[in-house]
């Protein structure tokens, strides 16, 4: 019974963190200004940060470190937990006035991740999965030592970074697809898988450096 309500919190958390992307996602759609977009965007990270939810790109880069079976169901069932949030939300967010503007503006970013190479879409999720570890480690790093403005800057900061220069956000892709009735055609899981590897490559070299090269020396000269 512990371990069904362990795994039951964990999957709504991961559900509920899809669904606060869509909410971002939604605005870099909706909104024309790009750059104003990718700050709106950031809505979504500030959210997931504070409840402490289940996102996938921002669970990954710990499996470096952490590889308990525990921690490797919350980064899985993160991911899956996302897609049922994104698409809860795009199915939801059909049945409004937006569906146009939404499958316009999706439309068009669907038909350039499905006609990219996959080596592309590796490597720009690659960047933005190292984006994705340092907002975490910021806003972590600002929450305990008190600090707060810090991790913020450094939410605001990345996630306008991977948004202006197009970088692949596995979470975010996910909604595209979704909002468009794209997901199951043509290349659409191929192109989810290689971003999402993307992104945990990404994620695991930044945490590589920052508990090789900071957090564990820290640690030895603490002790």
């Amino acid at each position: 019974m512990r371990l069904f309500k362990e795994v039951a919190i964990e999957f709504g958390k991961s559900v509920m963190a899809g669904w606060i992307i869509s909410f971002g996602a939604s605005m870099f759609l909706l909104v024309e200004s790009r750059i104003f977009s990718s700050l709106l965007f950031s809505l979504g990270m500030v959210v997931v940060c504070n409840l402490d939810l289940n996102l996938y790109t921002g669970r990954v880069g710990f499996l470096l470190d952490n590889h308990s079976p525990k921690y490797l169901r919350t980064v899985l069932m993160a991911w899956g937990g996302n897609l049922i949030g994104i698409w809860l939300s795009a199915l939801l967010l059909q049945t409004t006035r937006q569906l146009g503007n939404l499958q316009t503006a999706a439309q068009a970013l669907v038909d350039t991740k499905s006609g990219d190479s996959l080596l592309s879409l590796f490597v720009l999720g690659i960047y933005c999965g190292m984006l994705m570890y340092l907002t975490v480690a910021l806003f972590r790093r600002g929450k305990s030592s008190g600090v707060y403005l810090t991790g913020y800057i450094g939410i605001f900061l990345c996630i306008a970074v991977f948004i202006q220069c197009g970088f692949e956000h596995s979470i975010a892709d996910m909604f595209y697809y979704c909002v468009t009735n794209s997901m199951g055609i043509g290349r659409s899981w191929l192109v989810l898988l290689m971003v999402s590897l993307g992104n945990a490559a990404g994620a695991m070299l930044i945490r590589a450096g920052d508990y090789f090269l900071i957090e564990r020396p820290n640690a030895k000269q603490s002790s």
